[in-house]
């Protein structure tokens, strides 16, 4: 029967340099060697870099876009404003003209017209010494009158209809050019909000491949690790 060996006083210092919780220690120190998270420290630096940039800045162009917007909304809002009152107004010139309706200018110039030709007949009538009052002829000279007054008043309607026709054509055009103005603001806003876009999602593709990369390079680090 072979006695128990006692080793408590026996020196193992010289053995190879080596203390009990070197095994361990030369592990840990392996592990966390700053060498070995080279690639995990490179491409966190970059992620950290794109997250402080955030997402690409669009183009002098499209800064010079979004600045003319204003103008542009202003000028199809004033041009609109301008279009929508000259078709309301033609729109009710067509309306009196349709009632046989004058507008108070006109009413002035017939009433000044029939008038003249009223006195123009007296004048006649009395240069020949006969009263107009009296002559039974005068009727006939005052519904002469009357028929040239109608004709004038006739032109005067057709005068208005040309005028709200005009009216409504012009109010059109106007308004047609604000709506171009209008489309034009809407396709910069449309523009620069698409480029926009495009560059938020280059941004997040970034940041995905950044973070599928880093992932990678955690995981090889690992498995080294664990075999080491």
């Amino acid at each position: 029967m072979v006695d128990a060996i006692d080793t408590s006083g026996t020196d193992i210092s010289g053995l190879g340099g080596l203390n009990p919780g070197d095994s361990a220690s030369s592990s840990s120190s392996s592990s966390l060697n700053p060498l070995s998270l080279g690639p995990l420290a490179i491409g966190g630096a970059g992620l950290a870099f794109m997250l402080g940039q955030g997402p690409g800045k669009l183009p002098p162009q499209y800064g010079q876009l979004e600045a003319s917007v204003p103008g542009l909304q202003s000028e199809a809002a004033a041009l609109e404003a301008q279009g929508g009152a000259l078709v309301g107004q033609g729109t009710e010139a067509l309306r009196m003209a349709q009632h046989g309706e004058l507008t108070p200018e006109q009413q002035a110039q017939l009433k000044q017209y029939s008038t003249g030709l009223t006195n123009q007949a007296r004048q006649q009538y009395a240069a020949m010494g006969r009263n107009p009052d009296q002559d039974t002829a005068f009727i006939g000279t005052t519904a002469d009158i009357d028929a040239k007054v109608n004709a004038m008043a006739q032109q005067q309607i057709q005068t208005t209809i040309q005028l709200g026709l005009g009216e409504i054509s012009g109010g059109s055009s106007l308004t047609g050019q604000g709506l171009g103005f209008a489309s034009a603001a809407n396709q910069a806003l449309i523009a620069a909000g698409e480029a926009q876009i495009k560059l938020d999602q280059q941004y997040s593709q970034s940041l995905t491949s950044a973070f599928s990369a880093i992932g990678s390079m955690f995981g090889a680090a690992a498995k080294v690790a664990i075999a080491a």
